[in-house]
């Protein structure tokens, strides 16, 4: 009998999504970082996104309570940034044991309030559900609705070969550091880069599941491409080396391509408009492979190998 492991978390995806309907306003269907649909406005398009935080995955059942929430709700935003989006507003499900303790679910909805309230995010309603008797695990699935100036919106499928690699902040050591509870979701970084004009980037993405497992999956949606980084030249976080850079997940930096003739008057923009946060070009797309890479987070199948 074939396994949820035997096949991972990718596979699994392409499976479940394949022919399902979706509808004249569907403007992007699964496999970006968002939904996109039209709205009654041409000039506006609507962003739907949804994630969930899960006990002993994403957080410790130790794990600080309103840092949970704050995770919870910008993981989300994370998404929207990377379409070049703006969030509007959010609905949280919760199922949680019978048991827990009261204050430990309170604090998930403070840290829920004060994210939204950082982002100008509407809580608008949501689902609370116990779990089945016995069961320990707790989790939050939340979902984001936003907008993005339709001529704005940039998408992962679009990159083309002789495009450069490039990624906002540092990398690496995200659970070691706890930077995975308490990231500011790049959302005004996304915006400006969205609205540059002939220079926008041509195709970007979150970073969440790591570089090893997020870049594949950029190269592969913009038509099977291939890649070669510089692994030297990697921003990696005090204490990390390229290999934490390249497989530890959780960073929720943006991964985007430039135009080569664009590359250099955009890093130029980005030092005056965000000097405190690097953006730093990390390698080019390609026809082939030509940088193997391992790591990555992987829901239900470790592999060694992201390379394809």
């Amino acid at each position: 009998m074939e396994r949820l492991r035997d096949i991972g978390e990718d596979a699994l995806i392409d499976r479940l999504t394949a022919g399902l309907p979706l509808g004249a306003g569907t403007l992007v269907g699964p496999g970006d970082d968002c939904a996109v649909l039209a709205t009654a406005d041409a000039a506006v398009w609507e962003l739907l996104k949804t994630d969930c935080l899960v006990e002993g995955v994403h957080f410790s059942p130790d794990t600080d309570a309103e840092a949970v929430g704050w995770k919870a709700l910008c993981r989300s935003l994370s998404d929207i940034a990377a379409m070049g989006g703006r969030p509007h507003a959010a609905l949280v499900t919760l199922a949680v044991p019978a048991d827990r303790a009261v204050h430990v679910v309170e604090g998930w909805y403070r840290g829920l309030r004060h994210a939204a309230s950082a982002f100008d995010v509407a809580i608008v309603g949501g689902e609370t559900s116990s779990t089945p008797a016995g069961t320990a695990t707790a989790f939050l699935s939340i979902t984001v609705t936003g907008t993005v100036p339709a001529d704005l919106c940039l998408l992962r499928s679009t990159a083309r070969v002789g495009d450069r690699l490039a990624v906002t902040g540092r990398l690496g050591g995200s659970f070691a550091s706890g930077r995975h509870l308490d990231f500011i979701p790049r959302l005004r970084e996304g915006a400006w880069l969205a609205g540059l004009g002939a220079d926008r980037p041509t195709a970007m993405m979150d970073l969440s599941d790591g570089l090893a497992r997020d870049l594949p999956r950029l190269a592969k949606a913009s038509g099977g491409l291939g890649w070669r980084l510089d692994v030297e030249t990697l921003p990696c976080h005090p204490g990390c080396d390229p290999g934490h850079a390249i497989g530890d997940g959780e960073d929720y930096e943006l991964l985007l391509t430039l135009a080569p003739g664009t590359t250099d008057r955009v890093l130029t923009a980005w030092s005056s408009a965000f000097p405190d946060t690097p953006l730093t070009v990390i390698g080019q797309l390609t026809p082939t492979v030509e940088t193997p890479l391992a790591g990555g987070w992987e829901h239900f199948t470790p592999s060694p190998d992201a390379s394809a």
